[in-house]
């Protein structure tokens, strides 16, 4: 699995690469962590994450 850039993320869900990052750093305060990793962390074995979007890539 590759974590998206911002300006992916972007594309993907049609909307301004600012955008991306303001939610993604309102995700990480409100789980309480520093970074992408660690907020993946603790989403993974919650189930918050697709299932599609944890295969991993060639």
């Amino acid at each position: 699995m590759r974590r998206k850039s911002n300006q992916e993320a972007a594309q993907i869900l049609y909307i301004a690469p600012g955008t991306v990052r303001v939610h993604v750093h309102a995700i990480l305060q409100k789980l309480e962590v520093r970074d992408r990793t660690q907020a993946a962390v603790l989403a993974i074995p919650k189930g918050l994450v697709a299932e599609e979007l944890l295969a991993i890539e060639p």
